[in-house]
């Protein structure tokens, strides 16, 4: 379907749109599931289901008096353990009274309450409280709990969190409740009123490209365990801001760790002969004195110490690591281990002081969802988009409605392109080529990553500043021949290391990240000539609507490969026979080939450790005042992660999808993105010019 050209006199708001009512829903598609957190490169329908039957309304259950001691382990478990907040003894008193009132006899089995309660944490932490840790039975609470429009909950495990109203008001308006998300993910859309918002709405005006230095910065405060609004970054700051961007990255991850269901203490046991060591118990290097000859998970950064051994550090000591045992987990081309990067070693304290490795693995992730529950209240981009936004049940009727109508902007695409040597006469040939393709139905947007020359552009040298001004004149020529992509498309140019004002000091080597962007001054004749030109930062990141993408353009590959650490093959490994002859490979080892095995490589590796540039400071030089910038916590919608040396790959790990266009010439082939924001999800296009 051809792109809709803006029309100022039929665009409406999208609040006073979706007051419409809809048409009726039409016939759910089929779905499968899949097992593999890796999912295949190909482009999959979105997951639908059919509608659900329609229900008669259960009579509401009686009110009952639950004591507070029997309330006590499970308000623990999910307002300190889950929501690091704290209940004083009135709250809990105001809590019980108003579960046994909503929910009836049957809270605990049913699990209505720990929802019910989960749902008053959460709510909390969005109210004007936001930033509160101790709650009391105030008049906020009471708030809280008054504004919450929930049935009693029955026997049969329904969740107390169903309206029951047919229409909720917004801004003085009444919304049909099948216009929230709930109808939009279980039913087909139909193709009428897909249409009409396609017809009403404009996708620019939720459109917005935040560069890293106008970032907002969010800061996790330990003590309270939530983020906060910090003070505004400088190129300049004291030197404690070098160790807190390593505590930062600590503590992040060390409470996500905790959050995960293998590392959580059960509260209490259904069965008397539960095992009580069901559960993963990290220990700091310093509670190891005196405790030789046991085992231990640790959690802490690589280092080499001055003397060339392997440790670990974390914020109460330090520890001499012996790898001669040690096996990654799941396998040995999992993900990379780098120093700098945190992880959980598995091992033996022994008497000499050091450390017997047996495994070590990266920090699990957390998806997106998750954290959407614990810090939705935050609007991390500052674009007035909270991250519940971004959830499906969370955000209110506002993020139900935008939710709605970034799922039925279908036709919108986005095409990423990889290193775009300017200065090469084949690049404006695939460049040509591209823009014919899209010369009709031009996207979006287009992303074009450097480094725009070959060669880096030196300091003082005239004529190759001159000359890469020029470059970007060429690329505003052959922009000219397609007017429609000039008049809809956003251009949005993204630095490499050869790209000025970085290779001023780095000579093509690396630079400090973030890097600023290419300097407007060499595209004013891409501005004439274009309407919407952008230059951005690497990284920067994309808000559009309640997806969160991030453009990244590093040579992350080759960094990750020349310091990795090696960990000693079992013994056991060149042994492997049977009766002389050699085990074959299982079949899906057979099906998976290099650039694959390559890619899920790199992606795990970056989102475990939640973090762009997973390395020390010799190695990988970052602005210690924007390292927040460089963060992968909370996970995002998308990564663009723009690797040249690697193959083109678009693959999905805990529900982030990460794509890379790679170089975009190779072979007399040009290689590019088509990224569907509707979806989420992009396709690696290639094509012979």
């Amino acid at each position: 379907m051809p792109p809709v050209q803006p029309n100022p006199k039929n665009k409406t708001s999208l609040t006073t749109f979706l007051r419409r009512a809809p048409s009726a829903p039409a016939a759910a598609a089929s779905s499968q599931i899949s097992s593999d957190p890796f999912e295949p490169l190909a482009r999959s329908t979105p997951v639908r289901s059919s509608p659900a039957p329609v229900e008669r309304p259960a009579p509401r259950s009686l009110a009952v008096d639950i004591p507070p001691s029997v309330l006590r382990p499970i308000a623990f478990r999910v307002f300190t353990k889950k929501h690091n907040l704290t209940l004083k003894s009135d709250a809990l008193t105001l809590l019980c009274q108003f579960i046994g009132r909503r929910c009836g006899a049957e809270w605990r089995d049913s699990g209505s309450g720990e929802k019910l309660l989960d749902e008053v944490a959460r709510r909390w932490k969005r109210a004007e409280t936001a930033g509160k840790i101790l709650v009391d039975g105030g008049d906020a609470l009471k708030a809280v709990l008054k504004g919450m429009d929930v049935p009693g909950g029955d026997a049969t495990g329904r969740s107390p969190l169903s309206r029951t109203s047919s229409t909720l008001s917004i801004d003085g308006g009444d919304i049909p409740s099948s216009m929230l998300l709930g109808g939009v993910q279980d039913t087909e859309m139909p193709e009428a009123e897909r249409e009409e918002i396609e017809d009403a709405v404009d996708p620019a005006e939720y459109f917005k490209i935040v560069d890293a230095f106008e970032q907002p910065k969010m800061v996790y405060n330990m003590n309270k365990k939530l983020f906060e609004r910090g003070p505004k970054p400088s190129l300049f700051p004291p030197p404690t801001a070098k160790t807190t961007l390593f505590r930062t990255r600590y503590n992040v991850i060390h409470s996500r760790i905790l959050r995960n269901d293998s590392f959580l203490a059960p509260t209490y046991s259904k069965s008397s002969n539960a095992n009580p060591k069901s559960f993963y118990k990290l220990t700091s290097i310093s509670a190891l004195l005196g405790r030789s000859g046991q085992n231990f998970l640790l959690f802490g950064m690589l280092q080499y110490s001055p003397s060339g051994i392997l440790s670990l550090y974390d914020p109460t000591g330090e520890i001499e690591l012996d790898t001669k045992l040690t096996q990654p987990l799941p396998d040995e081309n999992a993900n990379w281990f780098v120093p700098g990067m945190f992880v959980i070693l598995d091992g033996m304290y022994e008497e000499d002081g050091r450390f017997t490795v047996y495994t070590a693995l990266s920090p699990p992730p957390e998806r997106r969802e998750a954290s959407a529950e614990i810090f939705g209240h935050v609007d991390f981009l500052g674009n007035g988009v909270s991250l519940d936004m971004s959830s499906p049940s969370g955000g209110g009727q506002q993020g139900s409605m935008m939710r709605k109508v970034e799922l039925a902007l279908t036709h919108i695409r986005w095409v990423a392109i990889g290193e775009v040597t300017l200065d090469q006469p084949k690049t404006l040939e695939a460049l040509r080529k591209l823009f014919e393709k899209y010369s009709k139905e031009p996207p979006m947007l287009f992303i074009l990553s450097g480094n725009f020359s070959s060669v880096p552009v030196a300091p003082g040298d005239n004529n190759a500043i001159r000359g890469y001004k020029e470059n970007f004149d060429a690329l505003a020529s052959l922009l000219v021949e397609f007017p429609m992509i000039c008049m809809n498309s956003t251009l949005l140019f993204i630095p490499g290391d050869h790209d000025p004002w970085a290779s001023a000091f780095s000579g093509g080597s690396t630079a400090a990240w973030p890097r600023k962007a290419v300097p407007e001054v060499f595209l004013n004749r891409v501005k004439r000539v274009a309407k919407h030109v952008k230059c951005a930062s690497s990284p920067c990141r994309l808000g559009y609507f309640t997806s969160e993408v991030v453009v990244c353009r590093d040579d992350i590959v080759g960094r990750l490969q020349r310091t990795q650490i090696r960990f000693a093959k079992p013994a056991q490994d060149d042994e492997m026979e049977v009766d002389g002859a050699g085990v074959e490979p299982t079949q899906s080892a057979t099906q998976v080939d290099d650039d694959t095995k390559l890619a899920r490589k790199l992606v795990k590796t970056v989102l475990d450790q939640g973090y762009l540039s997973p390395f020390l400071g010799n190695k990988r030089p970052v602005l210690w005042d924007f390292a927040h910038t460089l963060g992968l916590y909370p996970l995002p919608s998308a990564l663009l992660l723009i690797e040249p040396f690697a193959a083109p790959f678009a693959v999905t790990y805990e529900g982030c999808h990460v794509i890379n266009p790679g170089k975009f010439t190779h072979r007399r082939k040009a290689r590019w993105i088509e990224y569907s924001p509707s979806d989420r999800r992009g396709e690696v296009i290639e094509e012979s010019f």
